[in-house]
């Protein structure tokens, strides 16, 4: 496998590394990947896009030729992936996220190879149905926000949850884990875009409010 590094196109992640592993090397010794770096296999060539929001590391490979993108977790034909559950939390997974969705609007429309469920036609399309969706998504947020200062577990708690609309108290400790993740995230674009503000506590919990009309 060749791999060469081509910086060609670029977005607010590009110094961000990627993280692969070399299959020649004989220990699967770890390399890093820029941005862009072109792999070079039998039959076909791909280009690495760093896409962080699912995790910070997160990759797609692009094979322009035959028009695919092997997606992984970034895009998913039915399900919406969890936003920056790893070990080391960033508050801006979600702002991340959506920017590396618009960064696949930037490419040539490839057919959608991705790490769950059925293979898709359109990535474009399938961009699109995801960022309507946290539009959406954040849009109820900040209706939950609203009344007064609230943290991301007591927002969660007031949110739907599935395409079935669940309760908060209706789903298993792991998807409540990742319900209130999903949700301080969404609070934080919010914050980002000033339609929340957040005060952390002295024990170090955030709560989230509209801003006061006088400041």
């Amino acid at each position: 496998m060749n791999i060469e590094a081509r910086p060609d196109h670029r977005d607010v992640n590009q110094d961000l590394p990627v993280f692969a592993t070399d299959p020649l090397a004989g220990a699967g010794l770890p390399l890093w990947l820029p941005d862009g770096a072109v792999l070079d296999l039998p039959g076909r060539t791909l280009r690495a896009i760093h896409t962080p929001g699912h995790t910070t590391g997160h990759v797609v490979f692009h094979d322009e030729a035959a028009a695919l993108l092997f997606a992984g977790d970034h895009v998913l034909p039915h399900i919406t992936p969890s936003i920056g559950f790893q070990p080391a939390i960033t508050r801006q997974a979600l702002s991340q996220y959506l920017g590396s969705l618009r960064l696949m609007l930037a490419l040539p429309d490839a057919r959608l190879l991705p790490a769950h469920g059925p293979v898709r036609d359109s990535t474009r399309t399938r961009v699109n149905e995801l960022l309507a969706h946290h539009e959406v998504r954040l849009g109820q947020t900040l209706e939950v926000a609203s009344p007064g200062p609230v943290t991301a577990f007591a927002a969660a708690g007031e949110l739907p949850w599935t395409r079935r609309k669940r309760r908060f108290a209706e789903l298993d400790p792991m998807n409540q884990l990742l319900a209130v993740g999903e949700t301080a995230a969404h609070l934080e674009v919010l914050a980002l875009r000033e339609q929340l503000v957040r005060v952390t506590s002295a024990d170090g919990i955030d709560f989230y409010s509209v801003p006061d009309a006088d400041g």
